[in-house]
C-alpha cells in the first residue's frame, strides 16, 4: 500500500511539472540581457533576492561548503547522458557550469520559463535553485487553474526539500521552499491550510530569515504576506494568540521592505494582495497609492513586468470603485 501511495504521489508531481508552459505576454516588456548585459545589470535583477553572481568562485564555495552537493554532482557527471557542462566537473573545470548557470538565470529573467526550468533542471543539484524559482514564478503568474496551481507548488515544493537535503542552511535554497509552501497555503480553505501544520512554520521560517538577513526586502516581504494571510483566515486576535500575526505587523512588514528597497514592483504588488485580504475598504486608497506608484517603476526583469501588472489590474480596479 505505501508504495502504491509513493507511485501515486511521484506520477501526481511529474505530472504538474510537466504541464504545458504559458509563455510571457508579448505585450509586456521584453528583456535582453545577452551577453555581458546579464553581469553588468546583475544587482539591479538581484535587488529583491540578493543572490550572489554564479561564477566558478561562487560554485567553487557551494562545493566545498556542501560537500554532499559535490559529490553528487561528480556522480551526475559520471552518467553518459550528462550535461557537457556538468560532465567538465570530472576534469575540475568549473567554468561550463557556471556559464550554463547564468544562462538558466538569463532565460528566467527575460521571461524564458521553460527554457530556464529545462536547464537548469539539466545541470542537476547545481541548477535545481534556478530551474525551481523559475518553475515558481510562472506557475504563480501564468498558470490560471487553481488546481494546477496547488499541484505544481506541491511538486516543487518537494523538488525543493530533496536539494535542501545537499544545500542544507543555504538560504536562498530554503526561500525556495517557503515560498512554495505559502503558495499553497494562499490555494487552500482554512481548514485545510490549518490541517498541513505549514502555516507556523512557514511564517516562523520566513522571519528567521528576515532577521538573518536584515538587509534583504524579498523575505521581509514574504512573511509580512502570511501575516496577512493568518489575519484573513482567523482574524487578528487568535492571529495574534496563536501564530503572532497580526494585521498592523503585517503593515509593518511591507513598510520596512518598502525602506529596504522602494523600486521593486513585487513588494508593492504583494502589499496590495495583503491589504486586500485583511480590509479591503479600509486600505482602499493605501492600495490606490501603491497601485499608482508601482506603475511609475522601471522593472528590470520578466518577473517585476508581471508583478507590474498585477499592480496596473489593481489600479484600474480601484479607480473603478472610487469612480
Amino acid at each position: 500500500m505505501r508504495l502504491l501511495l509513493t507511485l501515486v504521489i511521484f506520477s501526481a508531481c511529474n505530472f504538474a511539472l510537466a504541464m504545458d508552459w504559458q509563455p510571457y505576454p508579448s505585450d509586456l516588456t521584453q528583456f535582453d540581457y545577452s551577453g555581458d548585459k546579464l553581469k553588468a545589470n546583475w544587482d539591479k535583477l538581484t535587488m529583491g533576492t540578493q543572490q550572489e553572481w554564479p561564477d566558478e568562485v561562487f560554485i567553487k564555495s557551494m562545493a566545498t561548503a556542501y560537500p554532499k552537493l559535490k559529490n553528487n554532482m561528480l556522480e551526475l557527471a559520471a552518467k553518459p547522458n550528462a550535461h557537457p557542462a556538468v560532465k567538465a566537473l570530472l576534469n575540475d573545470d568549473f567554468s561550463p557550469l557556471a556559464a550554463a548557470l547564468q544562462q538558466a538565470w538569463r532565460l528566467h529573467y527575460e521571461g524564458k520559463f521553460e527554457q530556464a526550468y529545462n536547464l537548469g533542471m539539466q545541470l542537476g543539484a547545481a541548477g535545481s535553485v534556478p530551474a525551481i524559482y523559475s518553475k515558481l514564478i510562472h506557475t504563480t503568474f501564468l498558470v490560471h487553474s487553481p488546481t494546477d496551481k496547488l499541484a505544481i507548488f506541491q511538486a516543487l515544493a518537494d523538488k525543493a526539500e530533496q536539494s535542501l537535503e545537499l544545500t542544507p542552511g543555504y538560504d536562498f535554497g530554503e526561500f525556495g521552499l517557503l515560498y512554495a509552501h505559502a503558495r499553497t497555503l494562499e490555494l487552500l480553505d482554512t481548514s485545510a491550510a490549518l490541517s498541513t501544520g505549514l502555516l507556523g512554520s512557514t511564517q516562523n521560517r520566513l522571519q528567521e530569515l528576515s532577521e538573518r538577513h536584515p538587509k534583504n526586502s524579498l523575505f521581509p516581504t514574504s512573511y509580512a504576506g502570511i501575516q496577512a494571510g493568518v489575519v484573513e483566515r482567523v482574524g487578528s486576535f487568535v492571529g495574534r494568540v496563536t501564530y503572532g500575526a497580526t494585521a498592523s505587523r503585517a503593515v509593518e512588514g511591507f513598510q520596512q521592505a518598502l525602506e529596504l528597497q522602494p523600486n521593486l514592483p513585487v513588494i508593492y504588488n504583494e502589499f496590495i494582495v495583503a491589504l486586500k485580504r485583511i480590509n479591503h475598504k479600509k486600505h482602499n486608497i493605501l492600495i490606490q497609492d501603491l497601485a499608482a506608484y508601482c506603475l511609475t517603476l522601471t522593472p528590470y526583469s520578466a518577473e517585476e513586468a508581471l508583478n507590474q501588472a498585477l499592480c496596473k489590474s489593481a489600479y484600474t480596479q480601484q479607480d473603478l470603485v472610487k469612480n
